[in-house]
């Protein structure tokens, strides 16, 4: 047996299951990309959202009633921005506990805590996850709100827009300093109105279209054939809960590739 195959009888050894050793070091890097990610949000100019993502098809936004949208089976904006929310080391557990069905010893190996400490944060992310799931309205119902909110904000119809939102309702706009946006989250449906109502003024000849986006109803805004905003929502019961404005031409690229 020559020095070479000593050395593959050596690794082998070591990683016992080759899928294990992958799924550990992929959860390292993702790890350390998470604290780098973290890092430079810190330094990032205002609201950060996570890049929406086209997944169906795409309709001529119509009027109440008249709603036509395919939607895709990609991650919701919602349950990314829940994510987002957890320490890296939650989010880690949180994945490969539901999604890799690791065991607590082979998840505390990878984040750097104890079995007990990761079955507790785990737990909790699953539960806040899983919470917010729950939340979530029927799609259907969920496309007839966001088709009376675009119909509302087309109209300018104040009263229209603050009666879909919920009084609590917040909106995150992510420009990302390269374009004008909400540096802080807006709080409430009237403020809410206002400031959607406001925005589009902005640009009068606005369209907009109903799209999937990341798996749930959302709206793609244009302006001279390039897209420009794209807005992702939280539904629960019949009001709108949560806005998502990303308005970040660089998180807009898979929007403009044509």
């Amino acid at each position: 047996m020559d020095e070479n195959q000593e050395e593959d009888l050596s690794i082998a050894e070591v990683i016992e299951v080759p899928q294990v050793g992958l799924t550990h070091v992929a959860a390292h890097i993702s790890l350390d990309i998470l604290d780098s990610a973290r890092h430079r949000r810190k330094l990032y100019v205002g609201e950060w959202l996570p890049e929406p993502v086209p997944d169906g098809t795409t309709t001529e936004a119509p009027t109440p009633g008249r709603a036509s949208v395919t939607l895709g089976k990609s991650g919701r904006t919602a349950l990314m921005v829940v994510l987002e929310s957890l320490t890296p080391a939650a989010r880690a557990a949180f994945v490969l506990r539901d999604m890799f069905a690791l065991s607590f010893g082979e998840i505390a190996a990878v984040v750097g805590r104890s079995p007990q400490m990761c079955r507790n944060v785990a737990s909790s992310a699953c539960r806040y996850v899983r919470d917010r799931r729950r939340q979530e309205t029927a799609s259907d119902v969920h496309t007839r709100i966001v088709t009376a909110f675009w119909a509302a904000c087309d109209t300018r119809d104040l009263a229209a827009l603050v009666s879909l939102l919920d009084p609590e309702a917040t909106t995150l706009s992510d420009g990302g300093g390269k374009v004008r946006a909400a540096l802080k989250p807006i709080h409430g449906a009237d403020r809410t109105a206002r400031f959607m109502l406001a925005a589009l003024l902005q640009y009068p000849k606005l369209e907009a279209t109903l799209q999937s986006v990341n798996g749930k109803t959302g709206l793609v805004l244009r302006h001279e054939t390039t897209v420009s905003g794209v807005v992702s929502f939280h539904v629960q019961g019949e009001k709108i809960t949560d806005v998502w404005l990303v308005l970040n031409p660089d998180k807009l690229r898979s929007w403009n590739h044509s």
